[in-house]
């Protein structure tokens, strides 16, 4: 309980210290980022498109792990409302709480749903990681330091490969019984007993179908690589004296520093790195202000738009189908009830028939 409080705390001391810090760093920004606006009026426009492409191959990514719970239209309304929940609830916990809830109501039980979330998640966790070190690499060393990490994490997976089926052969060897397994209730395990649980439903999901973590793995850095590309070409758009290659090392290493950093949609921690990344590269303060802030405003409104775009539709398709079914209900003729006749009868009975005439 105390520990949620501190946590509740803390976001809303960070919130307030990057609120005060925008109110200072805006009336500064502002000037600069107009005069590039008029000069380069295509580049939030071409930021855009970028997203696009990143949340097409992320829906592509959420609709392949999640086969047959989750159809098209299911999987692009849980990742645009999983992406709008993040402006509130940080750390991916908004999210993963969409992306849980549209694979219960597709029929997924919570523990078929807990494993392709923590299966996201991991990807999503292996693409930073490895944007992080391609861009430090490339940002320190140029191409020498890309081929390096190439290579190292090359040799590091085949190890990897290796030992682990060198263990499974020495288990089988030695054919040693399963142990009783002990049921532990949810709500009396640790945090660390929590994470081991996730941690084997992953392994288990990758074992069973490896394509599933292949297509989560490429949708996230497909998505990565999209919004890097995309950024690289709204610095060079604005002036930055670099090469697109350069800043797209400056995203990934920046994005994947920020994402260590619990708040809402990343605001603050971000920019920040953002910023942090650009100079290192060889950009200004100046010039690094105006790309950052109009990528992260074009990356954080765009999904709202989105959301309201999809109601919209979703309200309009609703309409025009209660309208159609009016109007058919309408044009058909009136046919009365089969037994209509028999309750007016019995409501109104016939009358007798007249007596003979003497």
């Amino acid at each position: 309980m105390f520990g949620s409080t501190r946590r509740v705390v803390g976001l809303l001391a960070v919130l307030a210290i990057l609120v005060v810090v925008g109110l200072v760093i805006l009336p500064s920004v502002l000037p600069n980022l107009i005069s590039a606006m008029r000069s380069n009026p295509w580049v939030p426009l071409l930021v855009a498109v970028f997203w696009i492409l990143a949340t097409t191959a992320s829906i592509a990514g959420k609709r392949a792990i999640a086969a047959g719970y989750l159809t098209w239209s299911g999987a692009a309304t849980a990742h645009i409302g999983g992406t709008v929940a993040n402006r509130v609830v940080p750390a991916g916990v908004g999210a993963a709480g969409v992306f849980g809830a549209a694979l219960c109501r597709g029929g997924a039980s919570h523990t078929a749903a807990a494993g392709v979330i923590a299966l996201w998640a991991v990807a999503g966790a292996l693409a930073h990681g490895s944007g992080l070190l391609l861009g430090v690499a490339w940002l320190r060393e140029g191409w020498s330091g890309l081929l390096t990490v190439v290579v190292v994490a090359t040799l590091v997976v085949v190890v990897v490969r290796l030992l682990v089926r060198r263990l499974a052969a020495r288990r089988a060897a030695r054919a040693v019984p399963d142990p009783v397994p002990v049921t532990v209730l949810p709500a009396e395990q640790t945090k660390l007993q929590r994470v081991r649980a996730t941690a084997r439903d992953v392994v288990a999901s990758v074992r069973a179908r490896p394509i599933l973590a292949l297509a989560a793995l490429g949708a996230q850095l497909t998505a990565a690589a999209c919004l890097a590309t995309g950024f690289a070409l709204a610095a060079a758009g604005f002036g930055v004296e670099i090469s697109i290659g350069v800043g797209m090392a400056a995203y990934l290493a920046g994005t994947a520093l920020s994402a260590a950093t619990p708040t809402p949609a990343g605001i603050g921690s971000a920019e920040t790195a953002l910023i942090g990344a650009l100079m290192l590269a060889g950009a200004g303060l100046g010039e690094a202000l105006p790309v950052v802030f109009l990528f992260r405003a074009v990356i954080l409104v765009a999904p709202v738009v989105a959301a309201a775009v999809m109601a919209a539709a979703w309200l309009f398709v609703r309409l025009l189908a209660a309208a159609r079914a009016r109007r058919r209900t309408a044009r058909m003729p009136h046919v009365p009830h089969p037994l209509l006749p028999a309750v007016v009868l019995a409501i109104e009975p016939a009358p007798a028939p007249d007596a003979a005439a003497p």
